[in-house]
């Protein structure tokens, strides 16, 4: 059996200085609305604490 992460080994990840990967992130989001007919929130998680180096 696969080692399974438990959620307290995950957190946000920080992209609140990566305009450009949040706009990917809402453009797929959007996809995905459009092609299986309902609303869809795509997370991004950061594993362990690690953090954002760019973020910094």
């Amino acid at each position: 059996m696969k080692d399974v992460k438990s959620a307290e080994s995950y957190q946000f990840a920080n992209l609140s200085h990566r305009e450009d990967l949040l706009n990917d992130l809402r453009s797929l989001e959007s996809r995905m609305k459009t092609e299986l007919g309902h609303e869809v929130a795509l997370i991004a998680y950061a594993q362990g604490e690690q953090e954002d180096k760019q973020g910094k």
